[in-house]
């Protein structure tokens, strides 16, 4: 058994296929003992790391054991969490306009980056 101080901080980082809402990640994976910062961002109309048939989705995800959100001192703890969807990234015209710039198009190079925007995260050191 491990006390307060010894309990290991956990990053769970990656594309998980499913929404944060999915019951795949909020039941199976994150459920008590785990913050999933990505749930609060999600919006399927508006926001996401990636689209399918005109709707957004946040299949990319950082997940956290729950000791990053206490702050102690000379220890770092969860800031905030985004995704990275800057201009240059994106399609800037036509029915896909707002969506990543894609790498390929079905075998077709297309000289974007890629079909997922990244997410990232900040963490702070408490002093």
């Amino acid at each position: 058994m491990y006390d307060d101080e010894m309990d290991p901080k956990i990053i769970i980082m990656g594309d998980f296929n499913d929404d944060p809402n999915s019951k795949s990640i909020n039941e199976f994976l994150v459920g008590d003992d785990l913050y999933n910062p990505m749930e609060s961002l999600f919006d399927s109309e508006k926001y996401g790391s990636l689209t399918y048939n005109g709707k957004w989705n946040l299949f990319d995800q950082i997940i956290f054991s729950k000791n990053f959100l206490e702050k102690k001192e000379d220890n770092y703890s969860f800031y905030y969490a985004s995704v990275f969807n800057k201009r240059w990234m994106k399609i800037h015209r036509g029915k896909f306009k707002g969506n990543p710039f894609r790498t390929y198009v079905g075998r077709w190079y297309q000289g974007g980056f890629s079909d997922h925007f990244p997410v990232y995260a900040f963490l702070k050191k408490e002093s």
